[in-house]
């Protein structure tokens, strides 16, 4: 990014005054300074004077860990799927602390738990953990170390990332545009793409799926999940996508291409995947979205190739142990302007061959000896164990009483509008 490495440009920082704290920063902080211990494996870093330029892959210090700094971010939804490539290399840390007055060892334990999901990017893990660890500081008595923990880079980026949770998913359950036509219908497999023209951008295009697979969620998410063997069933990839970054199978790069309509449209796709394991909802949450020019992962697209710009929300939803059900809402910014007839030809392409293909293959992942036998198996990051308990959960088992998965809002939204912890 072609920042200047701290040690070379140092200022003169106060070490017990804080950053500012709002939501559209992203702070990291590095492996060299002065630091408390929060655990056995883990530690906090407390800001130290000459420690305030913003990250760089291009410091000369013979460490190659990030320095402290932020940087701004565009919005709520873009916070997630920004900021240097390496997440398993960021650090958050309590600001403005005076190394570790304040907190109890239990509150460090915690933090230190906390440090941890949030760098296997498991949000609702730690949701569950800064839920609990807030309960145990409901006493008065505890109210300045409870403030000091709310107050933190670390905590305002899970709140973050669980607003993002909230609003992704509740985008896949609303689609309410007025102008907004049929792409793609098959009643009898319960499956349709809905689209509309975006109001300002002709090259925009925004379309809302609802599809029933007729299988187990595990099953089903594997075919979309497993990128080395996507080709099984994708026919307009022209290769096995490249998998760049792969935290936990909850956060991924990948950089793929695709030819459409007999090779007039020749695509290039590297996108961000965040997800969520909602295990008492019953479903898992996926926000995809293109990553922009600026940071470390991001490439040019390939010679000959128009990249496509990404932003696809979708749920994943277990419907009792034998149905899923798929909402997905996306936008879709294609290199030449949408019309009613481009936008009808790739949504039926998309349609007969793709959503057909998938339910094709969820089929045959279903079957022994079938290609993602071995990955489920495996279960590398455990992400299969959780969606099997997914399909178990009451909520599940309740949206199965409804064999056709009519479902309202409602189904999904006591899960989206619990009340963050404070």
């Amino acid at each position: 990014m072609g920042a200047q490495c701290s040690c070379q440009v140092p200022e003169e920082v106060d070490a017990n005054e804080e950053f500012p704290l709002t939501p559209s920063k992203e702070y990291y902080s590095s492996k060299h300074g002065d630091c408390f211990q929060v655990g056995e494996d883990a530690s906090y870093t407390v800001r130290s004077a000459g420690s305030t330029s913003i990250p760089s892959d291009e410091c000369s210090c013979p460490n190659d860990s990030k320095e402290l700094g932020f940087k701004e971010t565009d919005s709520q939804e873009d916070f997630l799927l920004r900021g240097q490539s390496s997440r398993s290399c960021r650090s958050y840390y309590l600001a403005g602390l005076p190394g570790d007055d304040g907190l109890s060892q239990a509150s460090k334990g915690s933090l230190a738990r906390l440090q941890v999901l949030v760098e296997g990017a498991d949000f609702l893990g730690a949701e569950v953990e800064l839920t609990k660890l807030m309960d145990e500081l409901a006493d008065p008595a505890t109210a300045d170390e409870r403030a000091i923990i709310s107050a933190s880079p670390l905590v305002m980026h899970i709140k973050d990332e669980l607003r993002l949770y909230r609003e992704v998913a509740q985008q896949c359950c609303q689609f309410t545009e007025p102008d907004s036509f049929l792409l793609y219908s098959n009643e009898h497999l319960h499956q349709s793409i809905h689209g509309s023209f975006d109001r300002h951008n002709p090259r925009v295009f925004h379309y809302h799926l609802r599809m029933v697979f007729p299988f187990q969620l595990a099953h089903v998410f594997s075919v979309a999940f497993e990128e080395e063997l996507s080709t099984e069933w994708n026919s307009m990839l022209l290769k096995t996508p490249e998998l760049i970054e792969n935290e936990q199978g909850l956060h991924t790069v990948t950089s793929s291409q695709a030819s459409a309509m007999l090779g007039l449209l020749k695509l290039d796709f590297l996108d961000r995947t965040q997800r969520f394991i909602d295990v008492e909802g019953g479903m898992l949450v996926e926000y995809v979205k293109t990553v922009e020019e600026g940071y470390d992962c991001h490439r040019p697209p390939i010679k000959g190739f128009k990249r496509v710009e990404n932003d696809v929300k979708s749920i994943w939803a277990a419907c009792g142990p034998e149905k899923t059900l798929l909402l997905q809402a996306g936008t879709v910014q294609l290199p030449i302007p949408v019309t009613k007839w481009l936008a009808t030809s790739i949504g039926g392409l998309a349609g007969r061959h793709l959503i057909s293909n998938m339910v094709k293959t969820a089929q045959r992942a279903t079957q022994p000896g079938n290609p993602w036998d071995k990955a489920m198996a495996e279960d590398s990051f455990g992400i299969y164990s959780k969606l099997y308990q997914c399909a178990q959960s009451p909520a599940s088992l309740a949206r199965s009483r409804d064999r056709e998965c009519h479902l309202s809002n409602s189904d999904f939204q006591r899960f989206f509008n619990r009340t963050l912890p404070h």
